[in-house]
């Protein structure tokens, strides 16, 4: 009996002897898949957009228009403009990654800042996008995607404006808001708040207001999200 007892208190030495008390669990890493998009910016205008719309970082997919991946970036710009945010998770069949602005349908409004696929690095899973100063505002979206692509070579670009409305850059916003139209005096061309009473978007829409058509001017494929872009601006008060 003597020597079971013995047999017994060197068999529990040992195994105190091993154990400090404490569980020791394996690590376990589950690794991201994709690349990840790392965005360095400095915004003006994000509080100019109504909440139809989502300021993002978005991946697309073979020219289609809308997002594969996106992530809002709102939350993260401090008051100064400023904005660092990561994005995750961009698959191979993403071929390019962009700072835009996308409805609620995800569907891609207007582009500030573009990389594509050929420009993904090689030999790293990051994508930096430094895109420095950028004014997002919703007025400036639509300057840029559609008075400088479609209707400065009449309004402006070369000096002279037919019916005397400049829609260049610097001028666009003070002929348009709450100026009576030329053709319709009896019609502002924006009525602040309200699009439906307002010129700009009707003759966009419609035909036989003016010797000039202009429903053809936009690239069709984007002619009807960039007038919803115009109503929404107005409806939000036209904001500059």
């Amino acid at each position: 009996m003597r020597k079971y007892i013995c047999f017994l208190l060197l068999i529990s030495a040992i195994f105190v002897s091993c154990d400090d008390g404490r569980i020791y669990e394996k690590e376990i890493i589950i690794p991201q898949e994709g690349l990840t998009v790392k965005l360095n910016a400095q915004l003006a205008g994000a509080g100019t957009w109504s909440d139809r719309y989502s300021l993002v970082l978005a991946g697309f997919t073979n020219g289609n228009e809308y997002a594969t991946i996106s992530k809002v970036i709102t939350s993260n710009i401090a008051p100064d403009g400023t904005v660092e945010v990561s994005m995750s998770g961009i698959k191979d069949n993403v071929d390019e990654v962009e700072l835009c602005v996308i409805n609620r349908l995800r569907k891609k409004v207007v582009t500030f800042k573009q990389i594509l696929k050929d420009d993904f690095p090689a030999n790293s899973d990051t994508i930096f996008m430094d895109a420095g100063k950028v004014d997002i505002g919703m007025f400036e979206a639509i300057q840029a995607n559609v008075f400088n692509a479609s209707c400065v070579g009449c309004h402006g670009g070369n000096g002279n404006a037919v019916k005397g409305l400049f829609l260049t850059e610097g001028k666009s916003y003070e002929d348009l808001v709450g100026k009576a139209s030329k053709v319709d005096p009896d019609m502002l061309l924006v009525n602040p708040g309200n699009a439906q009473e307002s010129f700009l978007p009707l003759i966009l829409e419609e035909d036989g207001h003016i010797s000039h058509s202009h429903m053809d001017i936009l690239d069709a494929k984007k002619k009807s999200t960039l007038v919803t872009l115009i109503k929404d601006w107005i409806n939000n008060g036209a904001q500059k």
